[in-house]
């Protein structure tokens, strides 16, 4: 097979992420499946069990593979590793993103009040877009919930610039300004039935064991432990009935419009890359077992011709000097024989 059927032939063996666009909940599974065919197609010839099986084992076996044919793809195996390191970190961090939501929403089931959820709701005025991860309507308010699940201590200014924190500052957003837009999306959907009603907003850490210094005072900040406790401590004059918490979560629902986006990483141009270092290493590894089979061949020839030869001169050699000179010409000629097949 040539290289280019034997790269076709892998492009359309790798199917996920077949549509131009996906919905945030389609990524993970997406993903999911690319990896595993990634695995499939490195480990074709493996009898193993191969779903348990990563994108690090497959960077580790094409690496040692790289070596083993005297490091032919050295250019290839770097830039796949690189564009691994990128598509491994989206998978860590929508693993973490949903597993932060997960347990967040699980502390929302201790609210005491009446309440009504509404969860990954994505709100758009036609010209700007955002999601809420919670909405909780409790008769005194609604509130904006926004989880973050990170290991890192946070940092948030008085300009609401957010900033994880270790042995520099390293900015990621204003939260100020993303809270703001969720919270004048959300009146809009709302119109006149949200006039009347307080909007507060919490920004919540899944991880309890971070440091969080928060000096932006309009936007609070909690550990996932506290949230219950803080929504039910909301008050206010105005307490809304069942049938107008009702009748609020019927807006948002209607206003809710979910849309597909470009996946942020290029996966075409990863396929490529994977699909010319795994040809690469296979012809190059075939030449290699080729090139030794040649070799084995011709010790065999040698093999053939030494053997028989020393053999029949010890045997002439015996008739005439005894036993003991023939014993030292069978060991001679088989140094010699040995030597001559080393060569």
């Amino acid at each position: 097979m040539t290289k280019e059927r034997r790269f076709d032939e892998m492009m359309s063996a790798m199917t996920a992420f077949s549509k131009d666009r996906y919905q945030k909940s389609e990524l993970l599974n997406e993903m999911f499946a690319l990896q595993q065919e990634i695995v499939d197609l490195t480990f074709a010839d493996e009898e193993t069990h191969k779903t348990s099986l990563r994108i690090w084992d497959v960077e580790k076996y094409l690496s040692s593979l790289n070596q083993e044919c005297g490091n032919v793809a050295d250019k290839e195996l770097q830039k796949f590793e690189e564009e691994s390191k990128a598509f491994c970190n989206l998978i860590k961090a929508e693993i973490s993103g949903n597993r932060g939501e997960a347990r967040a929403f699980r502390k929302l089931e201790y609210i005491r009040s009446k309440n009504i959820l509404l969860k990954n709701v994505e709100l758009s005025d036609g010209e700007r877009r955002t999601e809420l991860d919670v909405i909780v309507i409790t008769p005194s308010a609604i509130t904006i919930v926004e989880i973050k699940n990170t290991s890192k201590n946070i940092f948030i200014d008085e300009n609401g610039d957010y900033y994880r924190t270790g042995e520099y500052l390293k900015w990621d957003c204003n939260i100020a300004d993303k809270m703001d837009l969720k919270k004048e999306l959300l009146r809009k959907v709302l119109g006149d039935s949200g006039k009347n009603i307080q909007i507060r907003s919490i920004v919540v850490f899944t991880d309890n064991r971070i440091e969080i210094q928060n000096k932006y005072t309009d936007i609070r900040t909690c550990f996932v432990s506290q949230l219950s406790y803080i929504i039910d401590g909301i008050r206010s004059c105005h307490n809304l009935t069942e049938e107008e918490m009702g009748r609020l979560e019927e807006q948002i629902r209607h206003a809710e419009c979910r849309e597909s986006y470009p996946f942020e990483f290029d996966v075409a141009q990863y396929k490529r890359d994977f699909a010319t270092l795994l040809i690469t290493l296979e012809y190059a590894s075939a030449k290699a077992t080729e090139t030794d089979h040649k070799k084995e061949v011709v010790k065999e020839k040698r093999s053939n011709t030494w053997e028989p030869l020393a053999r029949m001169l010890a045997s002439q050699f015996a008739g005439h000097a005894g036993r003991v000179a023939a014993a030292l010409m069978i060991t001679h000629m088989s140094a010699i024989a040995i030597s001559a097949l080393r060569k």
